[in-house]
């Protein structure tokens, strides 16, 4: 039987007493003495890597939270390749130097801490931006205009996006049904961009001014595109 067929088995009979968790799963397969150090820094009650990350992280280090959290960061989420390929190294320096180096790339990228900063992905952002020279302080100048943006309803993805400039991780906040029928009134049912009618329910709400160009999410900033178009214009 494969590791992965182990993994998978102990999935399916893991429904009686206290339910394990999947990296609790993922330690009973890969013992060794990689996994005995990496609990020496990530799977205790004041662990190390709590002592550090506690205020970045979710989670528990003694339902092996912290570990799972650093193996999915520094494998880019195949956890059980990581896990097999340093199963027999005998420590487990590696991965702990490198989430060192995430919590101090994060402090030293955002040294004003928030709330929000908790649970991030930190990781993935460590691993694409590690080599970018960051202006600190327009950094910090940015988070703070959006942490006051009431358009931006999940707050956490501010740090992915002044550094990836990915809209989709602010999670902009939506036109309300009532705005997109006034939109529907306004324009006749008239797609601005083929010039076709459609009914409300075939088309879709669009920021006139673009949300990043200081566009707001109010009414009158709000057009309805048929489907294919707005689905166009958001593929851009």
């Amino acid at each position: 039987m494969t590791d992965d067929e182990k993994l998978d088995w102990f999935r399916v009979i893991n429904i009686a007493g206290e339910k394990l968790y999947d990296q609790e799963l993922r330690n009973a397969i890969y013992t060794g003495p990689w996994l005995a150090a990496a609990k020496t820094w990530f799977s205790k009650t004041g662990a190390p890597a709590a002592a550090i990350g506690n205020k970045l992280l979710n989670g528990s280090p003694i339902r092996q939270d912290y570990l799972e959290t650093a193996l999915d960061w520094i494998s880019g989420g195949k956890i059980e390749e990581y896990m097999r390929a340093h199963q027999h190294d005998q420590n487990a320096n590696e991965l702990w130097s490198y989430f060192q180096a995430v919590i101090n790339w994060v402090t030293l990228t955002f040294p004003n801490y928030r709330k929000e900063m908790k649970g991030v992905a930190w990781g993935a952002l460590y691993n694409r931006f590690k080599d970018v020279p960051q202006d600190t302080a327009k950094l910090e100048a940015e988070v703070s205009r959006l942490m006051q943006d009431e358009d931006v309803t999940k707050k956490s993805g501010i740090f992915d996006y002044v550094l990836s400039g990915n809209e989709r991780a602010l999670s902009i906040r939506a036109f309300t049904d009532n705005m997109k029928r006034e939109a529907w009134e306004r324009q006749s049912g008239i797609c601005p961009v083929c010039i076709k009618k459609f009914a409300i329910e075939d088309m879709e709400a669009d920021h006139i001014d673009p949300w990043h160009a200081g566009g707001r999410t109010i009414a009158a900033n709000c057009q309805l595109l048929c489907k294919p178009d707005n689905r166009r214009k958001s593929g851009k």
